[in-house]
């Protein structure tokens, strides 16, 4: 973690990295170089709101002027005046809208040395926070770093959507390397990020290394299962089916059927699949923690990846049977694009069977000879 330093020694070495970063001529993308057409600069004493392009939304943050106490964020639907609850920041930060007021940027300086992103998306029916996305990015900015350093601050000088792509951040990383266990002046260090918004793979300036657990090719297309969904090649689609205390349904391509459980009672899939027959994994997918399971054996078994709480107390179970080595592959990094967010459509009820109507068969009577 970053040493605890003064404020002013932070701010005034943060300044004379930046003016180094530009003397040495460490360049960037331009992509950042245009600031957002809407912005707004956030903190603890002021009251400050920022409508999206289109018009459709408002951001709002309300300062309690006092630091002692958070300013709480909120996004709101000016037709409806209703609004949602996102959170807070500790202490300042800026925030932006994409172009297509699909997307919402928070660059929250929570601390005089520590900076969080945090990126809201307003795709779904209410506006959410990308989970995981801070926590990711940070995972690929200490994979540079070696084990006997940390770093000084961690700073955002830039930041930015893609152009004409909402899906995807920019970041310049500021972020001076000190040692672990002993005193010394930083030394500089920067990189650029690109970072999908929607996989979480993360890419840096240092040869293009992809950083992020989904590793899903540029062509895979999105299949949204209403509560969740899943990247997967092209000719993948999605099947509701019936389903009574749970919400079932299916993700079929390339030969596949992938079935899924979601809901409160959709709990204990994998218990009966162990080790040594099964491959068992536990991983954070999505921002929730997942249980992988794989038959060590291809073609005779589950592949199959569980969440058992995934909001709401709602657990979802996805699985393939019997996958050949090619498909389990497939299906396993079909796994980690898993993301969440959506509300389920209504359950489909198995109909009844239909009702048979008793048959009586009626015997002439005999006459009388």
């Amino acid at each position: 973690m970053p040493r605890e330093r003064s404020p002013f020694i932070v701010s005034s070495f943060r300044n004379v990295f930046i003016l180094w970063t530009c003397a040495a001529g460490l360049t960037f993308s331009a992509e950042c170089d245009t600031p957002p057409a809407k912005q707004i600069n956030l903190d603890l004493w002021s009251t400050r709101s920022l409508s999206s392009p289109d018009k459709q939304w408002q951001f709002v943050s309300v300062g309690p002027r006092s630091s002692e106490r958070k300013a709480v964020l909120y996004i709101q639907n000016p037709q409806t005046s209703k609004k949602w609850n996102m959170g807070w920041i500790e202490r300042k930060g800026i925030v932006f809208w994409s172009e297509d007021s699909k997307r919402l940027f928070l660059r929250d300086e929570y601390a005089a040395d520590d900076t969080k992103i945090r990126v809201f998306d307003l795709t779904g029916p209410a506006p959410e926070e990308i989970k995981g996305l801070n926590h990711r990015i940070q995972n690929a900015i200490f994979a540079h770093i070696p084990a006997n350093k940390t770093t000084q601050w961690l700073y955002y000088p830039q930041a930015c959507f893609a152009d004409n792509d909402s899906s995807t951040i920019i970041l310049v990383v500021d972020a001076p390397l000190v040692p672990k266990a002993e005193s010394g002046s930083g030394k500089p260090f920067s990189l650029r990020l690109t970072v999908n918004l929607i996989t979480l793979q993360v890419t840096d300036s240092v040869g293009g290394k992809s950083l992020g657990a989904a590793t899903a090719p540029s062509s895979w297309h999105k299949v949204d299962a209403g509560p969740f969904s899943i990247l997967a090649p092209s000719g993948w689609a999605f099947h509701q089916l019936p389903g009574v205390d749970s919400y079932v349904g299916e993700f079929v391509g390339d030969g596949v059927a992938l079935r899924f459980d979601f809901g409160e009672y959709s709990s204990g899939y994998l218990k009966k699949y162990k080790k040594p027959a099964y491959v068992i994994a536990h991983e954070s997918i999505g921002g929730f923690p997942a249980t992988i399971a794989s038959p060590t054996t291809p073609g005779h078994g589950v592949t199959g990846v569980y969440f058992r709480n995934v909001g709401h107390s709602n657990g979802l179970f996805l699985w393939g049977q019997d996958l050949t080595s090619a498909q389990q592959e497939l299906v396993l990094k079909i796994f980690k694009t898993i993301r969440f967010g959506g509300a389920a459509p209504g359950y489909v009820v198995a109909p009844p069977p239909p009702q048979i109507t008793p048959m009586f068969l009626v015997l002439p009577s005999k006459g009388r000879g």
